[in-house]
């Protein structure tokens, strides 16, 4: 053998050796030969003898990954290969993902063509081979931005040219608009992008802006507007332009990314409507506060409408029963009255613009009807013995908005004088017999200390239906817990258990606190009783009491908790 037919020996053997698979085919009549076979193809397609349905087979027993069949199948179609083919391209390729019993490959699909290949010689080469490494690695990061991203594209805004990267098929560009400028102007003015954010849209894409913006910083320049979708309507989508490696100030070369934000675009305008309601409500109510009703007057003020209704409430009684009977009674009070105007201004906007005074705004309701209103509210309120003085006014060619609400209080003012004319001699009644009722409860409550107090870790009379307690005693620790849980029994219990609860115990012990179980519990026996231990080992005896009462309001149980003396 000589020289040079080894040397043609070697460079067969080499070539061949490059690629996973070569086939002689065909390209009129489908016929295929091969050179090689992938050994990772099934033996079963060896039964078929055209190389379209061959590359259609492949497709369809999912060789390649569905991201890349629709450009891979048309390799399955003789009329398109042939047109390419016989219209001059001597070397097509195409890259794929495709699966294999290893998992995902990156491949190199190619048909290579001689210089004489015509409908009369139509024979070619179908190849397949493995991509580079680095080629892997930047196949696979365009995968994933291609999932997260609509369009990417490589734009030059000094030759106003742009090179597709990704483009989703109903946004492909007329095959007219050679320019970047045309394209992205063309997008928006068909619809694209929604009306409201035009402007904006226009302005970040204006290729003087952009050249500028760049001049002067080389970090990302990003805008948010909304942009029809598939399924109809608008989505918000943010475009970002970056620096290409071979950007200058003379060569204004970009990367321009498209990506759905909508979701998160959504949540962070929630994120600042709370930011912004919470600074405007008052935080014990949680209605609109002195702020909030500063800012809506004056806006009342500019742009009146024609019903402008204003009723200003104060509430009675609220220093004395905070003096009596303690902050949190004045605080039931005012969440009382809170909720009461909830329910009978639900479209209306309601404010705490002090400590005991509240004020509703309507749009709606005429000044009867207000009127009409009021007398509810305050028959609601008297079933928890709680009263308001109340004034309403409303607008009229007279009255602006600020005398309007002026008007208001000042019958509001009346009518509190009127109030404590009728009622001082009762209400000190009804304080004093609160009172007295308080000191008997706490001198109960100093007797049971001194005698049995050291024996127990928590004694309270416990009312479930109203998730309320009083206690004979409260160890310093419980009493922290109660008021960082807004005096709730349950959740201050629910808290405890978490915290200090053995878990193999936590379910057991919070089946006691629902009213249900324990009700169902109560049927069987007066007394429960339930023992567990807590993370840091003590044993702890907890006992419910039943008290066999007739009224309905007084639906109590005794809770005693025995065993370590420092926490319940």
């Amino acid at each position: 053998m000589d020289d040079n037919t080894e040397m043609y020996s070697f460079i067969e053997n080499t070539l061949i050796g490059a690629f996973l698979q070569l086939a002689r085919v065909n390209l009129i009549t489908g016929e295929y030969q091969y050179l090689k076979q992938d050994p990772e193809i099934r033996r079963d397609f060896d039964g078929v003898t055209n190389i379209y349905d061959y590359m259609k087979k492949l497709a369809s027993d999912e060789y390649v990954y569905p991201e890349f069949k629709d450009e891979y199948v048309k390799y399955s179609d003789a009329e398109y290969v042939q047109k390419k083919v016989f219209g001059g391209e001597r070397m097509i390729e195409y890259r794929y993902k495709r699966k294999t019993s290893k998992g995902g490959r990156w491949v190199n699909f190619s048909i290579t063509a001689p210089e004489n290949c015509s409908p009369e010689a139509p024979w070619v080469v179908f190849g397949l081979r493995d991509s580079d490494t680095a080629s892997n690695a930047l196949s696979d990061a365009m995968s994933v931005l291609s999932v997260i991203y609509y369009k990417i594209l490589k734009v030059n805004f000094t030759t106003d040219t742009f090179e597709i990267v990704k483009a989703v098929e109903r946004e492909m560009p007329d095959p007219s608009l050679s320019r970047i400028t045309e394209w992205l102007k063309t997008f928006a003015e068909s619809g694209n992008v929604h009306e409201e954010d035009k402007n904006v849209y226009f302005n970040f894409t204006d290729a003087e802006h952009i050249k500028e913006y760049f001049r002067g910083q080389k970090t990302r320049l990003s805008c948010r507007y909304r942009r029809r979708c598939v399924e109809g309507g608008f989505r918000w989508a943010q475009m970002d332009l970056l620096p290409g490696f071979d950007y200058s100030d003379d060569n204004v070369s970009l990367l321009l990314f498209v990506k759905d934000v909508h979701n998160e675009h959504m949540a962070e305008l929630r994120h600042r409507q709370e930011l912004v309601d919470n600074f405007n409500r008052d935080a014990l109510t949680l209605l609109y506060n002195r702020r909030k009703f500063n800012e809506d007057l004056e806006e009342l003020n500019r742009n009146t409408p024609k019903i402008v209704t204003c009723v200003y409430i104060d509430v009675n009684g609220l220093h004395e029963l905070n003096n009596n009977l303690g902050h949190q009674k004045g605080d039931d009070m005012l969440c009382c009255v809170a909720d009461t105007l909830k329910i009978f201004f639900p479209e209306d906007r309601i404010y705490r613009i002090g400590g005991d005074e509240f004020v509703v705004l309507s749009k709606k309701l005429t000044k009867t009807d207000a009127q009409r209103i009021i007398v509810e509210v305050r028959r609601t309120l008297a079933e928890n013995e709680y009263t308001i003085s109340a004034g309403i006014a409303g607008i009229n060619a007279d009255l602006s908005v600020y005398k309007t609400v002026g008007t208001a209080e000042l019958d509001m003012r009346k009518d509190k004088e009127l109030f404590y004319k009728k009622h001082s001699d009762r209400k000190n009644r009804t304080y004093n017999e609160e009172l007295e009722k308080l000191l008997e409860e706490k001198r109960d409550a100093e007797y049971f200390l001194k005698l049995i107090a050291t024996r127990y870790a928590g004694v309270y009379f416990v009312d479930l239906e109203r998730d309320t307690m009083r206690y004979i005693y409260i160890p310093e620790y419980f009493k922290n817990l109660l008021e960082r849980s807004s005096f709730s029994f349950s959740k201050a219990m629910h808290t405890y258990a978490k915290k200090y609860i053995e878990t193999d115990y936590y379910d057991d012990f919070v089946k006691l606190i629902d009213k249900n179980a324990l009700a169902a519990r109560f049927r069987e026996d007066d007394i429960v009783s339930y023992s567990y231990i807590k993370v840091n080992g003590a044993q702890m005896k907890l006992k419910i009491i039943k008290i066999n009462k007739t009224a309905e309001e007084h639906n109590e149980t005794v809770w005693i908790f025995s065993g370590d003396t420092e926490e319940i």
